[in-house]
């Protein structure tokens, strides 16, 4: 089982909780003691809860002063309990847990990524979908269905923090949608919202040479601390706006990605707080980055609020097979 070591002393057999932490002065090993036999489930899930509890104290203890500073008081709180969660619902013990907040996630993703780009889909739709009520046929289904796989492309092992990567997830939401400029970098330069925003974006002739750049400064500063690079690489990526259309939609399966493949719990941002999120990207662009740290905390409170809402509903008994699976990467915490 995972996490759970038996260790045989002068023949007999003990049992430990032992989860691998990455500090900075080198590795940490948390162990924790649990019997001569491994206890029962529900013994076992609230002690398990203990350990991850303990867990991230640990991390809020001793992570970095620089990093703090980038959210609001108690930010990295809310962000390291929800981390040390989220590597808890992803032990086997918690399998069918996992998998109805995936379906959960993705659902609410899928609808308020899309809504805030101004598209008609409903959650109504996206369940029908995965409950398997229809089958796709109009291109609102095909625009779930494209999301879903995007979204699981940039989830899984096949994707690849590269250019062409980017514009796989873009070709995946627009197959079939818009073929002309699926996977494609734009071929005129486009206006985003309202005020400097539309200044600011990457003319078309220099895109390719930017998003170059960006890559770039990802992977070299991929050591970073997950949250705050994936906040920044998302304000960046949107400054560019690289695509014709969809430029949000990929943007936030970029930072979700980053988040997950990083182990840290991915996070959903509203549509009815989508004037709140662009005025944070143009802050942010200006150098103002504490309203996107507060804003983003924001989002972590709301996420697991909302899905705890839904799960509650019963609607969505999870492990859907139409929205396929997210494969999980690593399995330690580090600390900065």
């Amino acid at each position: 089982m995972k996490y759970i070591r038996k260790k045989i002393i002068k023949g007999v057999a003990y049992y430990y909780f032992e989860f691998p932490i990455n500090i900075i002065s080198g590795k940490k090993l948390f162990t924790k003691y649990l019997g001569k036999s491994i206890p029962p489930e529900d013994e076992l899930k609230t002690m398990l809860n203990k350990f991850f509890e303990e867990i991230a104290e640990i991390v809020i203890e001793n992570i970095s002063k620089n990093i703090k500073e980038y959210f609001p008081p108690n930010g990295i709180r809310r962000i390291e309990e929800c981390h040390a969660w989220y590597h808890l619902l992803n032990h086997e013990i918690n399998s069918k847990k996992f998998q109805q907040f995936k379906d959960l996630f993705t659902i609410l993703f899928v609808l308020n990524s899309n809504r805030a780009e101004g598209s008609r889909v409903t959650r109504k739709d996206i369940e029908s979908i995965v409950k398997k009520k229809r089958k796709p046929k109009t291109l609102l289904d095909r625009e779930i269905v494209n999301s879903f796989d995007a979204l699981n492309f940039a989830f899984s092992e096949k994707m690849k923090w590269n250019v062409a990567s980017v514009k796989k997830i873009h070709k995946i939401l627009f197959k079939e949608i818009d073929d002309e400029i699926a996977g494609k970098y734009k071929t005129s330069n486009n206006v985003v919202g309202q005020g400097g925003i539309a200044s600011i974006t990457t003319p078309k002739e220099k895109v390719k040479e930017e998003m170059k750049d960006l890559i770039k400064w990802l992977n070299k500063n991929k050591k970073n601390y997950p949250p705050i690079l994936a906040l920044e690489f998302h304000w960046r990526f949107e400054r560019i706006h690289p695509f014709q259309d969809g430029n949000g939609r990929v943007g936030r399966i970029l930072l979700n990605a980053w988040l997950f493949n990083s182990f840290f719990m991915p996070v959903i941002f509203f549509s009815e707080n989508h004037e709140a999120y662009g005025s944070c990207i143009a802050a942010s662009i200006e150098g103002r980055k504490n309203k996107w740290g507060k804003y983003f905390i924001e989002q972590i409170k709301k996420t697991t609020k909302r899905i705890e809402e839904y799960k509650k509903e019963g609607i969505i008994k999870g492990g859907s097979t139409s929205m396929g699976h997210w494969e999980i990467q690593r399995d330690r915490i580090r600390i900065y």
